[in-house]
This record gives structure tokens, C-alpha cells and sequence, in this order.
């Protein structure tokens, strides 16, 4: 039997920015369930407002989010995390003053349901994905690295069995070889099956790891499509990538 594949996120026609200042312009994405998506382009492209405006924090001016079948438009962030949306923003994305438990235990506030010993499981879960995180349990995350509090960020959002994660520079700040790692995490979570939306400056890493590629330019989506098809577009390519070469 053929699967049917169903659409998680709907972004039609957006147009969003910060008070009276539009950034966004005439979007529309369709993300698929399983779907991993890098969006990427150069600074000031809109790509993190882009998926601000998916989770309740910018103003929108024009268009329609809908995601996993209720429409969220203008929602207020939480409601849109207990529909089941993760999002973990480039900064200000721990609780510095808490342990790295609490954060953890925070993160599962949100969660779409179960008892006790499911959300153990979870945590379980999660820590296997971050051992770094298990000998720090008891330690504040303001004690942590740059790249543990990174670390600490997803596994918090994870707590809540998001439907869909989207992250907003990942690798931002942390060392190389700690991006690296984060990158090999993300393609885990993938492989566990859950659905990814990565903005990230380092495009050519970025579209290496991910099945699709959006790219844009000024606010608007300049380019979509598979990376092969990014790296093979010769503008494109040396626009972002440097030049027109396999990724």
C-alpha cells in the first residue's frame, strides 16, 4: 500500500515583520510530515522572522499558518506549543538560574499529555540523545558550555514530543566541532521521525544534512527544491554555496 503523505505546516502567501516594518513577503511553504527543511540565506533574508511568525512572535500582516490542521495565525506562542509546535529560538533559550533538570522538567510542561512514568520515559529518552546533559542534571545551566546549553535548549523543547521542531541557528556561537555534533543530532532526531524545520547561516552544511532546501533573498523565496538541485543551480550555488558543486 502507498503512504500517504500528509501535510503538517501550511505557510500561504505571508507577509509579516515587527510593528509596521515588513520582513516577510509573500511566503508560502508546505512542510510534509518527516519532512527535514533547511532554510537558509544571507543575513537579513527573513529567515528567522520567517519562523518567528510560525510561532506567534512577529506581526502579521497578510496570510494564513496552518499547522496540523488548525489554523494558528497570530496565536500566542504557547497555545502554539501545546498544539504541538516546538521551537528553539538562537538565543535567551535556557533558564540560566535553573537546574539542568528543571529545564528539562520545564520542557515538559507543554507536553500533549501522558503520566509520570511516560514523561520518565521521555526524559530517558532525551537523555540518551544528550548524555553530555545527564552527569550535569543537578548543576545550574548558567555553569554550562556553550555548546551543553545548546544541547540543553533541544532536549528542553523535545520534552514536549513536539510534532514538528524548528530551530533557529543551531550551530550559532559554538565551536565547530560542538556544531558538528549538533548536526549529527538533528539527523538522529530525523531518523527517529520527527519532523525538522533547521535555519542556519552555514548553508552548505545546512542543505547536507537535509532532504529539501528553501532560499531566500530579501524577504522572499528566491529558490526551493531538493539540495542537489541548490547546488546545481549555478547562480544560486555561487551565491550561497560559493560555487555550482555537489554538496
Amino acid at each position: 500500500m502507498v503512504s500517504v503523505t500528509r501535510p503538517i505546516l501550511r505557510v500561504e502567501n505571508l507577509v509579516a515583520g515587527y510593528g509596521k516594518l515588513t520582513i516577510v513577503q509573500n511566503i508560502s511553504l508546505t512542510v510534509n510530515e518527516g519532512d527535514f527543511i533547511a532554510i537558509v540565506g544571507p543575513n537579513g533574508s527573513g529567515k528567522s522572522t520567517l519562523v518567528k511568525s510560525i510561532f506567534g512572535l512577529t506581526t502579521i500582516f497578510e496570510g494564513t499558518i496552518i499547522f496540523d490542521g488548525a489554523n494558528i495565525t497570530s496565536q500566542k506562542p504557547e497555545n502554539i506549543a501545546r498544539a504541538g509546535l516546538g521551537y528553539v529560538p538562537q538565543v535567551s533559550n535556557i533558564f540560566a538560574d535553573m537546574t539542568v533538570m528543571e529545564n528539562l522538567e520545564l520542557g515538559a510542561i507543554s507536553s500533549r499529555g501522558g503520566n509520570g512514568r511516560e514523561k520518565r520515559q521521555v526524559l530517558e529518552r532525551v537523555l540518551r540523545l544528550f548524555p553530555d546533559l545527564s552527569p550535569k542534571s543537578r548543576a545550574k545551566a548558567s555553569s554550562l558550555s556553550g555548546g551543553q546549553r545548546q544541547m540543553l535548549a533541544v532536549a528542553r523543547v523535545l520534552m514536549a514530543e513536539p510534532k514538528l521542531l524548528i530551530l533557529d541557528e543551531a550551530s550559532a556561537g559554538v565551536a565547530p566541532i560542538v556544531a558538528e555534533l549538533l548536526f549529527q543530532k538533528l539527523v538522529e532526531m530525523h531518523e527517529l521521525g520527527l519532523t525538522l524545520i533547521l535555519v542556519e547561516q552555514n548553508a552548505r552544511k545546512a542543505l547536507s544534512i537535509a532532504e529539501r532546501g528553501v532560499v531566500l533573498v530579501q524577504g522572499k523565496k528566491a529558490f526551493e527544491g531538493s539540495p542537489e538541485e541548490i547546488s546545481h543551480d549555478k547562480e544560486i550555488a555561487k551565491l550561497f554555496l560559493g560555487e555550482a558543486t555537489n554538496i
